[in-house]
């Protein structure tokens, strides 16, 4: 860029003071290296911004004012940033790493950043933006999909489209699927799908009106545009793209329009039928979507699941599932710290559902998480009054924890436990804190964990880095532990720079006062690996696969 395109003035005026001088120095060396220039606070809000900013992002300058930092970048990067902001205050800077930014062609750059200080004025967060030349997305969560552009993952989907709804955007979500999608994958050699996989990347980052889409599974995605916006387009562009590899004839596009309308219904309902509908997407395409009650917005899920809430709540009180318990160990010497306990619900007639997660989300979505959190907690103290030694890590949604009720009947419940004859199984019950919903009230939430800490109860962050949420969590939260998400184990075994950034996120625990338990370690590789970046807990089918908790008959 030019500096007469940033308006930035090099040579002082007639008279200038040394200072002003001083100034000019410093813009005119950053804008030789940086083609947009911020100043934030430490939450990362805009205060000042200079640059290319309408060149490259399509707006000027002064719109960014107040905005996040994260908005200039796709939320392919958001994990990355978040790691580097939750960092900087500790290390004072982010040394030049690569971003992707959130303009239509999904481009890299280079951003480095310096904290200021100054007697006078509160710190702040100064950030150079430059171009780099582009090369294929590597980092962990860009990993996710292999599909470029703007296509996040479903995780981070689904807490935007759940922001959007909570905030009352006028916005829809498109359920997009490509019916055949398995055939289309058998039919493709390697380059082939790895071609096929960049045109549909393409098709969505130049979707007309598409404001963020994410893969919620292979061959389905979910679309977020304004309210009532056609995406016949982008439909056209996706079959198009179909039709031109040689699996054309395996696959057809379909798409089914869901509103994020509260129709009258408390938000947090709303959003419990959203993240139902979108995980009933993700499991079984349009039919299954359909059949929870889509086609009648959020109001028709819900009508829909409260036919079957009064099966639910039986199951739940029956016990109609069960528990497996899967050993965490200390990666040094394999010894086992404890087991984590893993729901494994039993077919009921009325309640619908094929897996662990479409099990969990249904109860969310018709009000009964904490009634299942419950039954679980229950069940895994019977397990721990009838054995010795073993310690037992439960699940535990947000939902649950930042209600005020469910809080006050845990801590009762902890108290009875302490007393005499219940005094071991309260000594060796840990909480996971587990991200299947956004957390509204933080202030309840970490009150709740503060109080679970008071009284001897470790508290855990699962999924630590699967979405952006976690890194807002980790700093309103005092945790004992977080769970690195399976993804960067992987991540962090086949690349440099993935590793970099896996490195990074566990410095960040450890500087919170956290300990890191790595989860799915598969192989001797991967638990090298984790120990060498200094995780000190593993979890995984290396070390053991779920079964019955030793000495429970």
């Amino acid at each position: 860029m030019s500096l007469a395109s940033a308006d930035v003035r090099v040579s002082p005026p007639p008279g200038a003071r040394p200072v002003e001088l001083a100034a000019e120095r410093y813009v005119g060396f950053a804008f030789a290296v940086a083609d947009l220039l911020i100043e934030t606070d430490l939450d990362g809000e805009i205060l000042f911004a200079a640059g290319a900013f309408h060149t490259r992002l399509g707006e000027d300058a002064a719109s960014f004012l107040g905005r996040p930092l994260a908005s200039l970048f796709s939320p392919l990067s958001h994990s990355a940033l978040d790691v580097a902001m939750a960092l900087i205050s500790h290390t004072g800077r982010i040394s030049p790493m690569q971003l992707i930014l959130a303009d239509a062609s999904a481009t890299p750059v280079s951003v480095g950043a310096l904290l200021l200080r100054a007697p006078d004025r509160p710190v702040r967060l100064s950030v150079a933006i430059g171009l780099l030349p582009a090369i294929p997305p590597s980092t962990a969560s860009e990993a996710a999909t292999a599909l470029g552009g703007s296509v996040t993952s479903s995780a981070d989907f689904l807490r935007t489209t759940e922001r959007l709804l909570r905030g009352g955007a006028a916005a829809d979500v498109s359920l997009v699927e490509v019916k055949g999608w398995a055939r289309v994958r058998e039919a493709l050699s390697a380059p082939e799908r790895r071609s096929l996989e960049h045109a549909i990347g393409e098709a969505f980052s130049n979707g007309e009106g598409v404001s963020s889409a994410g893969q919620m599974s292979e061959g389905r995605f979910g679309v977020v545009t304004q309210k009532g916006a056609d995406i016949s387009h982008l439909v056209a562009r996706l079959e198009a793209a179909l039709q031109a590899s040689p699996a054309g004839p395996h696959a057809s596009v379909e798409n089914a329009r869901l509103p994020l309308d509260s129709g009258g219904m408390p938000t947090a309902q709303a959003a419990r039928a959203l993240r139902y509908a979108l995980r009933r997407f993700a499991d079984g395409g349009q039919e299954a979507a359909a059949a929870a009650g889509s086609a009648g917005g959020l109001e028709g899920i819900i009508a829909s699941a409260e036919q079957h809430t009064l099966a639910m709540r039986a199951a739940l009180r029956e016990r109609r599932f069960r528990l497996v318990y899967q050993p965490v160990v200390r990666i040094s010497d394999r010894s086992v710290h404890h087991f984590e306990a893993l729901l494994r619900p039993i077919p009921t007639p009325n309640v619908p559902m094929h897996n662990t997660q479409e099990f969990v989300t249904f109860a969310e979505a018709v009000g009964l998480s904490e009634e299942l959190d419950w039954a679980v907690l229950e069940t895994a103290i019977e397990a721990l009054h009838a054995t010795s030694g073993t310690s037992v890590a439960v699940n535990m949604s947000g939902l649950s924890m930042q209600n005020k009720e469910y809080r006050r009947r845990l801590l009762a419940r902890l108290a009875e436990l302490r007393s005499e004859g219940g005094k071991l199984a309260a000594s060796r019950l840990l909480i996971e804190l587990t991200e299947t919903a956004e957390i509204a009230d933080l202030h309840e939430a970490a009150s709740s964990m503060e109080q679970l800490r008071s009284v001897g109860v470790p508290v855990c962050l699962d999924d630590f880095g699967a979405g952006a949420a976690a890194f807002r969590y980790l700093r309103a939260f005092g945790v004992d532990y977080v769970k690195l998400d399976g993804e960067y184990v992987r991540a962090a075994c086949k690349n440099r720079r993935d590793r970099a950034l896996v490195a990074s996120m566990i410095e960040i625990a450890k500087k919170s006062g956290a300990a890191v338990v790595a989860e799915m370690i598969e192989t001797e590789a991967e638990a090298a690996v984790m120990a060498e970046l200094g995780v000190a807990y593993g979890q995984g089918w290396l070390f053991g696969r779920p079964g019955n908790l030793p000495g429970l008959r």
